[in-house]
């Protein structure tokens, strides 16, 4: 188990990780030596193969909060085209891209665990925007604009020769429009120029609207993890 000390400060709670496959008595072990330690939430990682049992989640009060697919692509396979202007973010400020950034959260675990509060899931991804615009987490933040107004944004980060997606939105009222893919398209030419090799970008696989977009992107499955929350 691993004692997770940036989730613990932020929520003001004692958090930790666990890491498995189908070892079910490692995880009870580790779930009671948790609790015992004054744990008050433990996150389970397993893979797409990965199914708790009812007695275990019933026992531990757990849940399962995530089903997290990250999909990937060599940026040469990528079948995306840019349909409408797409800009840079540059202000230091990235108040303007919180409500997208709490749209892009809707599948978010941080967003669907009650007991995290819905307050705690805003004030993550204000800070993951802030994160974002300051370039301590993301190389570019791309944004559209319609009538002055910030419609949709995407941030993207790179790490020697591969990238990530991190947060991606468009407003409701604009979805269909090809933003989407012209925001992919922008972090595709950014990474060419960067010499970046491939592109990963995580959803959910109840997200399925999303799923099929990055699959129409030219984005193939790279990884599924099972993610569970066990509170004291």
């Amino acid at each position: 188990m691993i004692e997770l000390t940036w989730d613990s400060d932020f929520f003001n709670k004692k958090i930790g990780r666990i890491d498995i496959t189908d070892d079910y008595t490692f995880l009870v072990e580790n779930l009671e030596k948790a609790f015992q330690q004054g744990y008050n939430l433990i996150y389970v990682f397993g893979n797409k193969n990965t199914n708790i049992p009812s007695e275990i989640l019933e026992e531990f009060n757990g849940k399962i909060v995530d089903n997290k697919i990250t999909y990937s692509a060599k940026i040469e396979d990528l079948r995306t085209k840019t349909t409408i202007e797409i800009k840079e973010f540059k202000e230091q400020n990235g108040n303007k891209l919180y409500e997208l950034a709490y749209l892009s959260g809707t599948h978010s675990r941080f967003r669907l665990d009650e007991d995290l509060s819905i307050e705690n899931f805003k004030r993550l991804y204000r800070e993951w925007i802030d994160k974002s615009v300051s370039h301590q987490i993301a190389e570019k933040v791309f944004v559209y604009e319609e009538n002055k107004q910030i419609k949709a944004m995407v941030t993207l980060g790179i790490k020697e020769k591969t990238a990530n997606i991190g947060l991606i939105a468009v407003d409701k009222t604009l979805q269909g429009k090809g933003i989407g893919m012209s925001l992919i398209d922008a972090c595709v030419q950014c990474c060419k120029i960067e010499g970046i090799i491939s592109l990963d970008v995580p959803t959910q696989l109840e997200n399925t609207q999303a799923c099929r977009f990055y699959e129409k992107c030219g984005f193939t499955e790279k990884s599924v993890q099972n993610i569970y929350h066990f509170w004291a």
